[in-house]
């Protein structure tokens, strides 16, 4: 019988609930992982509230998960670290602990899924032996926290998220230093990492979800967009921001209503109550179906952060037609790039949304052509091999 690799996976934030797309892309590839039935995974990281651990990873096959308590905000301490502020955060003592203990055992691979789980490095530098190292990457944190940094207008917060993207940087290439392999997600991504690794592999997503049946949509089916997201992040809520003030006027002109599902603070629901009810907020729910159900198409209006966005696999595999801005589809190809509604900025989005929403016979073409360009590429099949190249 053949041995298991080993394979130590240390994840500042463990990707239980799915409510977001770092713990999306994290349980994809850990269940494709898993299911080769060739490695032995040991899953440490700190819970993200205070619920238990889902099935969705406590049920894989040979995988274990050790779980710390949630991490408490830290304030102004971390301003005080050369970390940035969510790798300070996460790095609670009793993460440190167990890893501490853990290390000391024999590992084939030692794995950081995305940069803010790399706060423990030097611990992990100190013991790990002959372990190889693999930096599982999100994002290009490097290139895209800049960027989204100088978006914002307010002067002091520009500062803050300017010195955390500094941060942010250095101790990305701190662990690129040390890895022995590199994963991302899409092949910019790719490009940029080449530049500090020649052992890089593109991962890109694999899809967790179910399925949906085959759905027609008819010109009885609401004229509504659906937005789904993460926006507790104040990069995500200025990304909103910037969504909803370029697109709602065009569409509250056009008859055109945007539901937005997933966390909103109240404040920001409450700044543009005028736009209802053109403009509606549903909060975090357990099953999107319905709102797929009541929509025409998925929004991937993106401007700020680069990246695989999770929710267009959300969208595909529902069989919804895409809507959304070239340069936030990054990670898709020209092939599925042609089968979705595509523009250059929001002020063109807005106009090919008002143009394309009652041609059902087109919105009906693509998101078929979509579902089966997605299922052969997104699939836990398609991960798994990808997968083998880089573990084992």
């Amino acid at each position: 019988m053949k041995k298991l690799k080993k394979i130590l996976w240390i994840c500042g934030r463990l990707p239980s609930p799915l409510f977001s797309g770092d713990a999306l892309y994290s349980a994809g590839v850990l269940r494709a992982l898993a299911e080769t039935n060739e490695a032995a995974i040991t899953l440490v990281g700190t819970r993200r509230s205070d619920q238990s651990v889902g099935e969705h990873i406590l049920n894989l096959p040979n995988l274990i998960c050790l779980d710390a308590a949630p991490a408490r905000p830290t304030g102004l301490r971390s301003l005080l670290s050369p970390l940035p502020r969510d790798a300070f955060n996460l790095g609670t003592p009793e993460l440190q602990q167990s890893l501490q203990t853990l290390l000391q055992q024999h590992w084939d691979s030692l794995v950081i899924d995305h940069a803010y789980s790399s706060g423990p490095l030097p611990e992990i530098l100190r013991q790990r032996g002959p372990s190889s190292i693999c930096y599982v990457a999100h994002n290009a944190e490097g290139a895209i926290r800049p960027q989204i940094a100088s978006s914002f207008g307010n002067p002091m917060r520009r500062i803050l998220m300017r010195l955390d993207a500094e941060k942010y940087r250095k101790q990305e290439n701190r662990v690129l230093q040390a890895a022995d392999v590199v994963t991302c997600i899409s092949e910019e991504d790719g490009s940029y990492f080449r530049g500090f690794s020649n052992n890089v592999h593109i991962v890109p997503p694999i899809y967790f979800g179910d399925a949906s049946p085959p759905r027609q949509i008819s010109s009885a089916s609401p004229r509504t967009l659906l937005l789904v997201g993460s926006f507790e992040w104040v990069a995500k809520q200025r990304n909103l921001e910037l969504i909803v003030q370029g697109l709602l006027p065009g569409l509250q002109r056009n008859g055109i209503r945007l539901d937005v599902v997933g966390t909103v603070p109240q404040h920001f629901r409450d700044r543009f109550d005028h736009f209802r009810p053109h403009l509606s907020f549903h909060g975090r729910v357990d099953d999107i179906s319905p709102y797929v159900a009541a929509a025409r198409g998925g929004l991937v209006p993106d401007l700020l952060g680069g990246g695989f966005k999770l929710k267009v696999l959300d969208y595909a595999f529902q069989r919804l037609p895409i809507f959304g801005l070239r340069n936030a589809l990054a990670g898709t190809t020209s092939e599925e790039q042609s089968a979705m509604f595509l523009a250059e900025n929001l002020n063109h989005l807005a106009d090919v949304i008002a143009r394309n929403i009652d041609e059902i016979s087109a919105l009906n073409q693509n998101q078929t052509a979509l579902f089966e360009l997605f299922s052969a590429r997104f699939g836990v099949e398609a991960g798994t091999r990808r997968l083998r190249r880089v573990f084992l």
